[in-house]
Parts: C-alpha cells; sequence; structure tokens
C-alpha cells in the first residue's frame, strides 16, 4: 500500500511537472512594436559569455526554434545592419528540489457513511529534478536598448531523444514568444 501511494505521488507530480511551462513576459509600454518588421541576431553565435547550457545541439534548435517562430509572423531575418530589432538568448539548467506531503486517510470499520470517522497520517516526499529556464530578449536595434523580454521554465526529463528534446525547446519557444509583440491577436 506504501509503495502503492508512493508511486502514484511520484507520478502526479511527474506528470504535474511534464506540463509546467511557466511563462513570464516583461516590455516597454511606451514602445511602437508595430514598427518592427525585420531582425538579426544580436551575437554572430550562440551568447556564450551568458549561456550556461555549453551544448551546440541546443544552442542550434533553440536559434531554429526563434527564427522559425518569428519567420511564422512574417517578420525577415536580415542583416545587423538592415534589421528594426535584435533578438538575443540565453539559458540555465538547475537541479532544484520539491517536497510534498500527502496526507492519507482511513476509515474505521463499522460506522454509517454519516458518521465515519477518519484518521490521518501524512508522509513527506522529496524529489530532485532539473528546472530549464529559457531567456529571450528582443532589443531595438537604433538604441540597443532591451524593448521585450520573455522567461520560460519547465521541468527537463531526463534521458530524452534528441526528437523530444527538439519539440520541448520548440514548445517553450512558442510559449515565450507567443505574446510578443505586446497586443498580438490570438489565434484560437
Amino acid at each position: 500500500m506504501k509503495n502503492l501511494i508512493k508511486s502514484s505521488v511520484l507520478g502526479l507530480f511527474l506528470l504535474t511537472a511534464c506540463t509546467s511551462l511557466m511563462v513570464q513576459t516583461d516590455f516597454d509600454t511606451s514602445y511602437n512594436f508595430s514598427k518592427l518588421k525585420t531582425y538579426a541576431w544580436l551575437e554572430d553565435k550562440a551568447p556564450s559569455d551568458d549561456i550556461r547550457i555549453n551544448n551546440s545541439l541546443i544552442i542550434k534548435r533553440v536559434v531554429n526554434a526563434v527564427n522559425h517562430n518569428l519567420q511564422s509572423r512574417g517578420y525577415t531575418l536580415v542583416s545587423k545592419d538592415k534589421a528594426d530589432f535584435f533578438v538575443n538568448w540565453f539559458g540555465y539548467i538547475r537541479n532544484r528540489i520539491q517536497q510534498e506531503t500527502i496526507d492519507s486517510y482511513y476509515t474505521h470499520p463499522g460506522y454509517t457513511v454519516t458518521t465515519w470517522e477518519h484518521s490521518a497520517f501524512s508522509r513527506t516526499y522529496t524529489f530532485e529534478y532539473q528546472e530549464g529556464t529559457l531567456i529571450i530578449d528582443i532589443l531595438d536595434s537604433n538604441s540597443g536598448q532591451l524593448i521585450w523580454r520573455g522567461t520560460g521554465r519547465d521541468y527537463l526529463e531526463e534521458n530524452e531523444t534528441p526528437e523530444k528534446i527538439t519539440e520541448r525547446i520548440n514548445r517553450t519557444v512558442a510559449g515565450i514568444l507567443k505574446n510578443f509583440p505586446p497586443g498580438r491577436q490570438q489565434a484560437h
């Protein structure tokens, strides 16, 4: 019974964690985003000084996902000198610990349904997992000032296939850029 409870708790935690993409955006409310049509990457390559993901495969997937997302909305990738805005990104992975306390009840037999007495015991489970954070910045090409930032955080699964990693990155980038530019009408 204890193993069943523990397995159920772990399964519930993992199910919740697998769908736990949390996205937050912030932007300059006085900026006119409607004038943006073209973009370029701030760096010719991934921002190695800021990024804590030292994996060229992941870097390539993120850049491809951002390019695909922006281009599917009509933005055009151009050289830096012709860009309306710059894109930059960085990310990192943290080891996290979460504790869940589960209250379990059992009933005393022999009582009617309306008068059952419940006794409870609780058990706390500790889970270790990795959380990935991806931050996408949009900067004005003339001033170099940050005008929009999107942050996505999600639980990372162990031993994912390259296809699953690509799918997760695409989903994360789409979730982050969902509200770019601010005020953009979302298709339902």
